[in-house]
């Protein structure tokens, strides 16, 4: 389903963002708010990433068909043991002025980014990503705050459902700026 990439997407989104525009009163529903950068240093990145899922793996109907019995029980017995486990992972990635200036949202055809609250030291939205062709769907909401100019950390809640089947993902991230060259990344 992608969880990944849409994690990586959110985590860009704090990271990297679009022009600013003042934050609605309280009370009113935002309209066409959109990002605005993090005061956040361009360079090398690294950030860990822990994930927890629960639930059903979300898999689309006419996959599950194309299983044999003795495939699916396996899927499912692996599921079921690894729901309720974290999983950490370690990244790292370029962050260009360019990229500041003009966010790269991989899937946009497939998925829009609302944001809810932008600021120079945070924000927060959600996401909701649809695939036709697999009749499945992703829904996440994040919060990203910049502790400073080398630092941000955040939280990311998505659902996936697909074959009837719904699986939540709670992640926790943090990432720290590891300095201006992105020589190791080329």
């Amino acid at each position: 389903m992608g969880y990944f990439v849409v994690v990586i997407v959110l985590v860009a989104a704090a990271i990297s963002a679009q022009s600013s525009q003042p934050q609605p009163s309280k009370g009113t529903k935002p309209t066409n708010l959109k990002l605005q950068p993090l005061n956040v240093k361009t360079g090398l990145w690294e950030s860990t990433v822990t994930y927890t899922r629960t639930g059903q793996l979300p898999i689309p109907a006419g996959t599950l068909a194309r299983l044999t019995p003795a495939q699916r029980a396996r899927l499912e017995e692996r599921a079921k043991a690894n729901s309720g486990n974290s999983t950490t992972t370690t990244h790292q990635s370029c962050l260009k002025k360019e990229d500041l200036e003009n966010p790269d949202f991989t899937d946009k055809k497939k998925c829009t980014w609302t944001t809810l609250e932008s600021s120079s030291t945070g924000a927060k939205g959600s996401a909701t990503c649809d695939y036709p062709e697999m009749d499945a769907k992703l829904t996440g909401t994040g919060e990203f705050n910049a502790v400073d100019q080398e630092h941000v950390k955040g939280t990311i809640h998505m659902t996936g459902t697909a074959g009837g089947r719904s699986m939540n993902t709670d992640a926790v991230f943090s990432a720290k700026w590891l300095g201006s060259s992105c020589a190791k990344m080329e």
